[in-house]
C-alpha cells in the first residue's frame, strides 16, 4: 500500500467516481457526498468541487477527499470515498491518517473537523481510532455528528 494525494480530479478519475456512487445508490452518495448534491452524481457536480484531492494507491486512482472549509487555524474535511470494491483493506484507515498528516504539515491549523452520519457506524468507528472525538450532534432530519481532531502536542 502507497497511499498519495494530488489536489484536483481528472476527469476520467471523475468520471469513475460517479459510476462507483450511483452503482451504489442514493443513500451510499449521501453517505459520503452529504445532501447538497443530488443524486445520480454527474461530472458536472464533481467539476464544481474545490479543494478536493485525489486519492492514489500507488498509480490507480482510488477515491476522493475534500477540505470543506477551511477557517483560520481549522480545517472541515468530507466528501471522503473510497472505491467501495475496495474496502475493507485498510486503504480507507490508510488514506485517512496521511490526509491528516498532510493537513497538520501545516503547523498554523490547529484542528480537523468532519461530519458524519449515525448510521455510518464504520466511518465513525474509523474516525474514532485516529483520535476524532464527537464535539457535536446534530438531530434533523437525521442524526449526524461533528468529530474533531486536534494537533497532537508531541
Amino acid at each position: 500500500m502507497n497511499i498519495s494525494f494530488q489536489k484536483g480530479i481528472r476527469k476520467d478519475n471523475a468520471l469513475l467516481l460517479c459510476g462507483w456512487s450511483n452503482e451504489e445508490g442514493k443513500e451510499f452518495q449521501e453517505q459520503w457526498m452529504g445532501p447538497r448534491l443530488s443524486y445520480p452524481l454527474n461530472y458536472d457536480k464533481i467539476k464544481e468541487l474545490e479543494n478536493i484531492f485525489s486519492i492514489f494507491d500507488r498509480e490507480e486512482f482510488i477515491g476522493v477527499i475534500q477540505e470543506v472549509r477551511i477557517e483560520e487555524d481549522r480545517i472541515h474535511i468530507g466528501r471522503f470515498v473510497i472505491d467501495p470494491k475496495k474496502t475493507g483493506r485498510g486503504l480507507g484507515t490508510a488514506a485517512m491518517k496521511g490526509f491528516l498528516d498532510f493537513i497538520f504539515e501545516d503547523d498554523r491549523i490547529q484542528s480537523i473537523s468532519l461530519t458524519v452520519f449515525d448510521f455510518n457506524q464504520n466511518a465513525k468507528r474509523l474516525y474514532e481510532k485516529l483520535g476524532f472525538e464527537i464535539e457535536e450532534v446534530i438531530e434533523n432530519p437525521k442524526r449526524k455528528y461533528i468529530m474533531r481532531k486536534y494537533r497532537d502536542k508531541g
